[in-house]
Formats: C-alpha cells, structure tokens, sequence
C-alpha cells in the first residue's frame, strides 16, 4: 500500500496566465515561486524571500495556460471536483466571502458550514471557472485536538 503524507500541490489548467496570476495572488494572496513558458508556480508565502525562481519553485498551487476554456456542463463531467484552502478563522470565510463580492468572484455557495466535518465554506469560481472553497474549523481546539498520537516504534532488543 502506497501512504502519502499530504498532498503536495494542485496544477490548474487556465486560459490566461495573467488574468489568473492576477487573481490568485492579488485576491487570493499566494505568492509566485517561479514563472516560465505558460506556466506558474505558486505557494502560500511560508518561504523565505529570495527562494524563488528555477531550481525553487517550491510550490501549492501552479497554473497552466491551456488553449481552451471548459466546456458546457464541465460540472457533471469527471475531473476535478473542486481545490479548496484552509483559513485560520471561521470569521475569515466569512470576511472573505464580502471581498471576493466586492471583486466580482462568481460566489457559488455559502458562507455556510458543512454538516459533515462543521467546517464553515464557501464555493467560488477563479476566472476560468475552475471551483475553489475556502474553509475553516469551527470546532474547538482543532486539529490538534483530533490528531492522531505519533506512533511510537518498538526497538529491536539488542543482542
């Protein structure tokens, strides 16, 4: 059995690089690592400045400049479902949910909060209509709280 540890990142196919650099960083607030040929590489902003460029293009998100748009009904089609980010505060989906209005995102869905996992969300569309969500914990103490214990290892006995 293969065990990924995480998910390391997420290629998004676009139709203009620009137009989505624009809003994947100036609305969304990632940062760009590297940038060539159609494509860019984006991360959160946890790397120190002057780490960037070919060689360190530490990324989570990376978009890809495709010739054509997705086609009629792309929702019921399989594929990518949707990406979603994390925030820090059930009041930031909220507060996000106003400034994504205020720039004219198509808003979706929400702010709500999931039954499943009480995660407060929100549904929107980047500008090629690819579905992002953003999310945040509403339940107490999380994650730390719902982790698993590290495992702890049986030595083998010395001989």
């Amino acid at each position: 059995m293969i065990r990924p540890t995480c998910v390391a990142h997420v290629n998004i196919n676009v139709t203009d690089l620009e137009r989505s650099l624009r809003f994947y960083t100036e609305i969304l607030g990632l940062r760009v690592a590297l940038k060539y040929e159609g494509v860019a590489w984006l991360n959160f902003g946890q790397y120190r400045a002057g780490v960037e460029g070919l060689g360190y293009g530490f990324h989570d998100v990376a978009l890809y400049q495709v010739p054509n748009p997705v086609p009629e009904g792309y929702r019921k089609m399989a594929g990518l479902n949707h990406v979603a980010f994390r925030l820090a505060r059930q009041e930031d989906v909220d507060a996000a949910a106003e400034l994504l209005k205020s720039q004219g995102v198509q808003v979706l869905k929400g702010p709500l909060t999931h039954k499943e996992d009480r995660d407060r969300y929100l549904y929107f569309e980047d500008p090629d209509h690819n579905v992002l969500e953003l999310v945040a914990s509403t339940l107490p103490n999380w994650p730390q709280a719902y982790l698993r214990q590290p495992e702890t290892r049986n030595p083998k006995p010395e001989t």
